[in-house]
């Protein structure tokens, strides 16, 4: 029988050639103010060998200012050179998958070297509360960053709205702004609406993918997948609502997440001891999957957190692919295990499976370069330095 995980599968006029998908994870491998070294581009590379269906650079940011990694990647026209020329090194190994960026900015999540802002009236934290003004100006810099990863050479972007980011943030029903960014719905989606209008009209390219990926429930009072500032139990109702914007903007893709790394971590990367809340994120797939088939809507739907399930990954993606609970099925931790995961599954070659660690969070959050301390020479020495 036909493994459904290598079915070819059509993201806008584009195919791509299986069904895995490369989530983004931060690599904290950059220099000078945010250009992609050459231990980031050899990263890439190494995916594009790994012949992923799409391969997603690391949360990159539109600014300079508020930045969750000291080393982050940075998406501007001074960086636009060194940013082309990762596109090109991924595509000299790889000429069939897709390559996307994911944008954002880091908000409330921003480290304290940076600028830590938050756009929510309440928060207790020590961020700095923006104007409205200054959200405008936020939202220009998605706009100029989505339009930027088109010149470097991306077949698309996907938006980043989930793990406290400000984009996640926005979302909130605990975002009780009381100016155009804040309090209903309309007001709340109103960053994500005009980003991706402005986006849409200024493309050279007709045929650039545009996506967002957001936390169906964050596990916080007041958080994405709640119904209101005061709630903490899971409503995801409005989420909901949030795939129909996107499927009503003309996005072609939604990546479907849980919860806030930094808060809930839990939720967002079950480790062993945790591992049957990856069941949560596969009910919140096929949760959307079903609204988009009942709704006759048309975005293709990305999970994630198929690196729990380490060997037992295959047997699983090829029920929730079969059963058409999903399009298409996302690894983040795995990508730093074994780069050339689909390779070697399609080879029946033995693959490196995340165990579950959490080493590379670790080094992440250290704000050390980035990657597996159990299957990879570098990182393992860098893990021994961050322990003395």
């Amino acid at each position: 029988m036909k493994s459904k995980i290598f079915e070819t599968l059509a993201i806008k006029s584009k195919n791509i050639p299986n069904r895995l998908f490369a989530q983004a994870m931060e690599g904290n491998d950059c220099e000078n103010g945010g250009q992609p070294s050459d231990r980031t581009i050899n990263r890439y590379a190494k995916l594009a060998d790994g012949k992923w269906g799409v391969a997603l650079i690391e949360a990159v940011s539109v600014v300079e200012s508020s930045l969750a990694r000291v080393n982050g990647m940075i998406i501007n026209k001074k960086n636009l050179d060194s940013i082309k020329r990762l596109a090109d090194a991924f595509r000299k190994h790889n000429s069939e998958s897709l390559l996307l960026m994911q944008i954002t900015h880091s908000g409330e999540r921003s480290g304290a070297f940076s600028d830590i802002v938050t756009l929510t009236p309440a928060n207790k934290s020590n961020a700095r509360y923006v104007s409205g003004d200054e959200i405008a100006r936020i939202r220009d810099a998605f706009i100029e960053g989505g339009l930027l990863a088109e010149q470097a050479g991306m077949d698309g972007i996907d938006i980043k709205m989930c793990h406290g980011y400000f984009g996640g943030e926005m979302l909130r029903p605990s975002n009780t702004r009381d100016d155009k960014w804040g309090g209903s719905f309309e007001n709340r989606s109103r960053f994500l609406r005009e980003a991706i209008g402005e986006i849409k009209s200024a493309l050279r390219q007709k045929d650039f993918i545009l996506g967002g990926r957001f936390s169906m429930f964050e596990g916080i009072r007041g958080g994405c997948g709640t119904a209101g500032p005061d709630e903490i139990v899971e409503d995801i109702s409005e989420m909901l609502d949030v795939v129909r914007t996107m499927d009503d903007l003309g996005m072609d893709f939604v990546n479907v997440s849980a919860g806030i790394p930094a808060q809930t971590a839990a939720i967002t990367r079950p480790t062993e001891t945790s591992k049957y809340l990856v069941l949560h994120h596969l009910r919140y797939t096929r949760a959307v999957k079903d609204l988009i088939r009942k709704e006759n809507r048309s975005l293709t739907v990305i999970g994630s957190a198929y690196s729990t399930y380490k060997e037992e990954a295959p047997v699983i993606m090829e029920e929730m692919l079969s059963k058409g609970y999903v399009d298409a099925c996302g690894f983040g931790r795995q990508i730093f295990a074994d780069p050339l995961t689909p390779k070697k599954i399609a080879s029946g070659e033995k693959v490196n499976w995340c165990l579950l660690c959490s080493g590379c969070s670790k080094l992440m959050v250290a704000q050390m370069n980035d990657g597996c301390i159990m299957y990879n020479d570098y990182y393992k020495e860098v893990n021994k330095k961050f322990k003395k």
